[in-house]
């Protein structure tokens, strides 16, 4: 009876973390608008300064203008998101400041989010206090962005979401929340960025499943999201929040399960 009750809830778990997955009629379009300035972003990158006002870049880097330039091309459909990551990867890999650890500068960070537009609430940048940037391991570096409170939400889809029906229910991907700060590493795979080692941030929503077991969950943990290269498509890895279980009640088995979960979609990928 044990056993097949959990493995009831094995077949539960594979069929329902995932479950956020977009659905390609409501997402927005992820392309830039006709008035967007590559050659700002490129002037606002070259005037980062760290917290001792240290250049991050003392001179120009004809390969990083190049990758930036495709990054931001209209004519190329990516996602903010995959932007917004490969933009501080490449900031780690190219600047030529000979610090491992870089407080970066707020105001300029923050210039350069809105000039880039890689989120698409403009103002969501203001709310961020903080980039640090730990490049002792050059190939993977580490990233931890500091708010100005301790629980930010992001809504996604301009606060309509992202929804789709599976395993009985309406699946709603509402908001990603933040706790303070949220830090994540990157790395190259082939010709894609992936971030991953994620923490203190969840997506937020209406999860679960209708029938055998009726199960709701609110908070599901992105592991990491490999950014597929000139598409809008990811492949993320996530499984159930711990955050889920301090705030709603659930069985001690479904807590013990999804533990050892963690599920793998390709799917496309947008904030």
């Amino acid at each position: 009876m044990f056993r097949n009750f959990l493995f009831v809830c094995l077949t539960f778990l594979l069929t329902t973390v995932t479950a956020f997955a977009f659905d390609s009629k409501s997402g927005p379009a992820i392309t830039q608008p006709a008035k967007f300035n590559t050659n700002q972003v490129l002037d606002d990158v070259y005037a980062l300064v760290d917290s001792e006002k240290q250049k991050l870049f003392r001179w120009k880097n004809s390969e990083m203008d190049k990758a930036l330039i495709e990054l931001f091309d209209a004519s190329i459909l990516r996602s903010k998101l995959e932007q917004f990551y490969t933009m501080l990867f490449y900031i780690s890999k190219y600047a030529s400041i000979e610090k491992d650890e870089i407080v970066i500068n707020r105001d300029l960070s923050i210039k350069l989010l809105i000039s880039s537009e890689v989120f698409s609430d403009l103002e969501f940048p203001n709310r961020i206090s903080k980039i640090y940037l730990s490049r002792k391991n050059r190939v993977r570096p580490f990233y931890k962005v500091f708010f100005d409170s301790d629980k930010v939400k992001l809504d996604l889809n301009s606060g309509e979401g992202y929804g789709i029906s599976r395993v009985g229910m309406r699946q709603q991907a509402k908001a990603l929340v933040f706790y303070g700060s949220f830090s994540f590493r990157l790395r190259k795979k082939g010709e894609n960025v992936e971030a991953f080692d994620f923490k203190d941030v969840d997506l937020y929503g209406s999860f679960g499943s209708r029938g055998f077991i009726n199960v709701d969950i609110n908070y599901v943990a992105l592991k990491s999201v490999e950014f597929h290269k000139g598409s809008e498509i990811a492949l993320v890895k996530a499984k159930v929040s711990r955050k889920e279980f301090d705030i709603n009640d659930h069985t001690w088995l479904l807590n013990l399960v999804t533990r050892f979960v963690t599920d793998k979609s390709i799917q496309p990928l947008d904030w």
